[in-house]
């Protein structure tokens, strides 16, 4: 141990012998010398019925140390396999694991917005894939997303209470005075951790942003309408104020891990002092290089899995300050980025319930697909799959095209992608049912003209007619028609891309294509129907 000892100076200063002290530190740990860590003292292994630390510890000699960020944000469960076994999320954990073989001193975080949007795993579970794949990738610190809201309250608290990461909220809280709290309903997040690295006491914090209505716009309210004893506070400059007089002076290097968009990161810093880094997410941003407010660096990655940040940091240990910092973004593609085999195996086993539905063709389409017909295919299939008279689904909710061939039940989902505004309700693009005069019917064709229509041409203004609306103009009526158009409440029918399921396995079975029958309802028609119509608006 004193020939390895006498080597650490030389280690410390020397950015590529990092492997020589990761080596030193785990026959310290085979030896019992202890770790100086504070909440990282979580064990990944045992070595002689000793828990292993996280990082090297401190031994006193070190001038600098070099810490290394692995970050990512805004996956939205893209973790499903290629043919080759290859995933966004294995190789962002191989490209850690490669980081951390260069740096020990190595941290891995996620800015949050895990579920929603990706694999068709994740809606027939409803949400226990994401969680599972989350909590496997083993991250060092995250927080929460407005999107990790969707499932509801009790898949929060599990998809909370992280085995391997500190989750991080400081302005969500679950107040257990109120009514009807369980006590085993306990949160996984906190406001504030401190983590040692080596020499170097890191504080974290985390911000999660305003949830999202069924406009696609933020509001001042509660994530769960039924679960005020959550409780949401968001003047995150206030917040963040706070935890810096709080705790500045406890840490070395102070990091925000955000979800709340780089707009919002960037009135963060101008209104706060004491923040020295923000690893960003919530609006897909991307830093090519860091931006730079007052003190704090603030990185953003972008979403998907697309990109992994990599963000170093050299502290002066003994002037207490960072003295340079490095940014580099990694394009996630197969081949590029190391796969870590062991985790994607994890994946499969994880995924493996739901293999048919991800992979076992369910329909194909005898030429490439353009929004406008893709919207008419889903109207139909509604009218045909819920028994409706007539129903409206807007091109603006078409995700991605399909080219000429065969389609999964996840490439039908890729196209009419969920997304559940508010949290725990259906989705943006789902379907609801509702009961219309014929004069109504033919207003809101007149209005929707962004929406493909299937249904009569031939409309009686005074015969009553069902109708499927997605769920905007449903529960916003005043709003998109300027009156009430329904005469019953408008009720969740079933989410679109459900619907196109049904109705693209019921041609398949009849041998035909998921546009087949769609010749008499082209573009041209219905511009016509709908000028039509329009003349014979009362």
């Amino acid at each position: 141990m004193r020939f390895i000892s006498s080597f650490i100076p030389l280690i410390c200063q020397c950015r590529f012998l990092f492997q020589v002290l990761f080596l030193a530190w785990i026959i310290a740990c085979l030896t019992g010398n202890p770790a100086h860590a504070g909440v990282s003292a979580v064990a990944v292994g045992k070595a002689n019925g000793r828990e292993v630390p996280k990082w090297p510890s401190c031994d006193g000699h070190c001038t600098t140390q070099n810490i290394s960020f692995v970050h990512v944000s805004d996956l939205h469960a893209q973790y499903n396999l290629d043919k080759n076994g290859s995933s966004p999320v294995g190789r962002i954990r191989g490209y850690y694991e490669q980081v951390k073989k260069e740096n020990p001193f190595t941290l891995f975080t996620n800015a949050g917005d895990d579920y929603e949007k990706g694999s068709i795993a994740e809606e027939l579970s409803e949400g226990k894939t994401t969680r599972q794949v989350v909590h496997a990738l083993r991250y060092d610190v995250r927080t929460l997303g407005n999107h990790d809201f969707a499932w509801g309250f009790e898949e929060l608290l599990r998809y909370s209470n992280d085995p391997s990461a500190v989750v991080l909220a400081a302005n969500v809280k679950l107040n257990s005075g109120k009514k009807g709290f369980y006590p085993e309903r306990t949160p996984g997040w906190t406001d504030f951790s401190v983590i040692t690295v080596g020499c170097v006491r890191i504080g974290f914090l985390g911000l999660v942003t305003k949830p999202v209505g069924e406009n696609d716009q933020p509001y001042d309210g509660p994530y769960y309408r039924h679960h005020p004893e959550l409780q949401t506070n968001f003047n995150f400059a206030g917040i963040a104020r706070d935890i810096i007089a709080r705790h500045r002076q406890e840490v070395d290097v102070l990091v925000l891990i955000s979800h709340l968009g780089l707009q919002e990161d960037i009135v963060l810093a101008e209104e706060t002092s004491g923040i020295d880094l923000i690893l960003g997410g919530h609006t897909h941003s991307i830093t090519q290089t860091p931006l730079r407010v007052k003190n704090t660096t603030i990185v953003h990655t972008g979403a998907y899995g697309e990109n992994i940040g990599r963000m170093d940091i050299e502290y002066d240990i003994h002037n207490k300050r960072i003295a340079e910092s490095r940014f580099h973004l990694i394009a996630n593609r197969p081949g590029e980025v190391p796969d870590d085999e062991h985790f994607e195996r994890r994946v499969a086993d994880i995924l493996k319930p739901y293999e048919q539905e991800l992979y076992k063709t369910i329909a194909d389409v005898n030429q490439n697909q353009k929004k406008e017909t893709m919207a008419l295919i889903a109207a139909r299939a509604a009218v045909e799959t819920l028994k409706v008279d007539a129903a409206f689904i807007s091109e603006d909710m078409v995700w991605q095209e399909w080219n000429k061939g065969e389609l999964t039940q996840q490439d039908i989902l890729n196209a009419f992608r969920v997304e559940r505004q508010p949290a725990a309700s259906p989705g943006h693009s789902s379907l609801y049912r509702m009961e219309v005069e014929g004069r109504d019917l033919i207003h809101a064709i007149a209005v929707l003209r962004n929406s493909a229509y299937w249904g009569p041409s031939r409309i009686n203004p005074k015969t009553s007619y069902t109708i499927a609306l997605q769920k905007l103009p449903a529960l916003n009526q005043k709003e998109f028609f300027g009156k009430s158009i329904g005469y019953s409440q408008p009720k969740p029918a079933a989410e679109l891309w459900e619907t196109v399921v049904s109705f693209a396995m019921g041609q398949k079975s009849a041998g035909l294509s998921l546009n087949q029958g769609l010749q008499d309802r082209n573009s041209a028609t219905l511009v016509s129907l709908y000028k039509d119509l329009q003349q014979r608006i009362p």
